[in-house]
C-alpha cells in the first residue's frame, strides 16, 4: 500500500467507505479544497484501488471555544510564563477507510503516521495539537487512539464531537 498526495493522482478510482458524504468529498470536493489551499488530501492505494484517504488543514484550540476548566487542564501542560488565548493545531478534516479494509487496523496505522509526521516535521511550522470533529459513531475509534473530547458536555444535537490529541506526547 502506498500513500499519495491527491495532486499526484490524475484519475481517482471509485471509493466506498459506506458513508455517502465521505465518498462524495473525495470524488467531488477534495481537488477544489486542494486548489483553494484549504486542505491537503492524502490517498492510500492498494492494488490499484483506494483503501483510505484523509485530509488535513490548519486549526486552533481557542480559549473562547472551551469550558474554563477544560481550558485550564489543557493549558497546564504547556509550561510558559505567558499563556496564549489559542494554540496551533492541525485538523483531520475528513478520514475514511474503504469498507473492504475496515477492521484491519488500517485506520489506527494511518492516525499513528499522521501524529508522527506532524511531530517530526514541526521545524517548519509548529502545531501542538491534532484535532478532529468526529462523527458520533467514530468516537470510540478516536478515543482508542488517544483523542480527548474538547467539550465537557457535548451538544447532543450536533452530528460531530470535537476532539484533540496533544502531539507533545508522541
Amino acid at each position: 500500500m502506498k500513500q499519495y498526495k491527491l495532486s499526484e493522482i490524475d484519475t481517482l478510482k471509485p471509493f466506498n467507505c459506506g458513508d455517502e458524504d465521505l465518498n462524495d468529498f473525495l470524488q467531488n470536493d477534495a481537488r477544489f479544497y486542494e486548489e483553494q489551499m484549504l486542505a491537503h488530501t492524502y490517498v492510500f492505494i492498494d492494488d490499484e484501488e483506494i483503501a483510505a484517504y484523509y485530509c488535513l488543514l490548519n486549526d486552533k484550540i481557542s480559549q473562547t471555544d472551551l469550558d474554563k476548566s477544560l481550558w485550564r487542564k489543557l493549558r497546564k501542560n504547556i509550561p510558559h510564563e505567558k499563556h496564549y488565548d489559542s494554540y496551533p493545531a492541525v485538523k483531520i478534516g475528513r478520514f475514511a477507510i474503504a469498507q473492504k479494509y475496515a477492521g484491519h487496523h488500517l485506520g489506527t496505522s494511518i492516525i499513528d503516521s499522521i501524529k508522527l509526521k506532524l511531530y517530526e516535521n514541526s521545524e517548519y511550522s509548529a502545531c501542538r495539537f491534532l484535532t478532529v470533529d468526529a462523527y458520533r459513531g467514530a468516537l470510540p475509534f478516536y478515543e482508542k487512539n488517544g483523542f480527548i473530547p474538547l467539550l465537557k458536555e457535548p451538544d447532543e444535537t450536533l452530528p460531530t464531537i470535537p476532539l484533540y490529541f496533544d502531539l507533545k506526547v508522541v
